[in-house]
């Protein structure tokens, strides 16, 4: 029957044909949508989601109550600036599709404007809110920092180098170099260490000779590096050479071949610097601070859940199980 009640959160229901409604506003989305391949949701799955999905007419009414027991204030101004947000969203989503239409498709509820979705928007600035109580920025950045203090004062080893790199193949056509690619590398990176030998300057033959686009212009030469960050054949020829050297025979890589320099002697540094310490707590403050906020308060809902329920302040319908799709019979081999 139309009047009939279908789930009930105290005082508050959700009549049948409300329910139905909302029901056809989503169906009839889904039967003007192009088809995209997915199937098209049956009445009981989509009631279903309507009562006792995550954003469902329980939990939105659980959520209020909750809020209003422990005297967390949801705004007029808060209401109407999430509504906002989410017009702002669809407006620049780039479908061709007005705020309404979607709120009728996703929700099923009238409109925009309709004081079912300013009930829905409240369950989120609600949601927001409550959650923030549970778990406070200050609780998870004494978590955080210790942490990353502890990492950020381990050492790590630098380097100060230059090389002329003579490339196998043509690196830009992403071709994998043949032998013969390595061959004619190592000739060339020989020639050159025939004219280091006789005195010729590394700076000026690596602007001369470079294949690395990212030091010939700079004489061969890369910045303080993190031992880690370049490929290992590299770093094995550094760590094997005093300041001043350079290797006397040609270093293979994937790359093709190298001559390495070592311009200063290796030392050793704190892990990150003050900035990028404040900038790595910042991060993982704020991405630990939501992980425990939705946990604590899914922890939360879910233990009123159980109260209601067991002092009668809710009514969920039960919904069976979909049926589960066929197997198909195993077909017999032939001996």
């Amino acid at each position: 029957p139309a009047g009939q009640t279908v789930a009930r959160v105290d005082n508050v229901t959700l009549s049948r044909q409300d329910l139905d409604k909302r029901i056809d506003r989503i169906l009839d989305a889904f039967a003007k949508q192009p088809q995209s391949g997915s199937p098209t949701p049956s009445r009981q799955d989509v009631e279903k989601e309507l009562v006792d999905g995550t954003n469902g007419f329980i939990n939105q009414n659980l959520v209020l109550a909750l809020a209003k027991q422990k005297g967390v204030a949801v705004s007029d101004a808060e209401v109407e600036n999430l509504i906002n947000q989410f017009r702002q969203q669809i407006s620049q989503s780039g479908q061709n599709t007005t705020f309404d239409e979607v709120v009728q498709g996703a929700l099923g509820l009238p409109g925009g404007d309709s004081p079912e979705f300013r009930t829905f928007a409240s369950f989120f600035v609600a949601r927001q809110k409550l959650s923030e109580t549970l778990v406070t920025t200050d609780t998870v950045r004494a978590q955080i920092e210790p942490q990353v203090q502890a990492q950020a004062s381990q050492k790590v080893k630098e380097f100060h180098s230059a090389h002329i790199l003579f490339a196998a193949g043509d690196p830009q056509s992403g071709a994998t170099p043949t032998d013969g690619d390595f061959a004619a590398a190592l000739e060339k990176a020989n020639a050159a260490l025939a004219r280091l030998q006789k005195g010729e300057d590394f700076a000026a033959l690596a602007k001369e000779l470079s294949d690395d686009p990212g030091s010939k212009d700079n004489g061969g030469e890369y910045d303080w590096t993190r031992v880690g960050s370049f490929v290992p054949e590299y770093e094995q020829a550094v760590e094997a050479l005093k300041p001043g050297e350079y290797t006397t025979t040609p270093v293979k890589s994937q790359f093709g071949y190298h001559i390495i320099k070592l311009l200063e002697p290796l030392r050793e540094v704190p892990a990150m610097s003050a900035d990028q310490v404040t900038t790595q707590i910042d991060q993982q403050v704020l991405q630990e601070l939501n992980t425990q906020r939705n946990a604590a308060f899914e922890k939360l809902l879910s233990d009123e859940r159980a109260k209601a329920q067991q002092s009668g302040r809710i009514v969920v319908p039960t919904y069976p199980d979909p049926t589960a799709a066929p197997v198909p019979p195993a077909q017999e081999q032939p001996a």
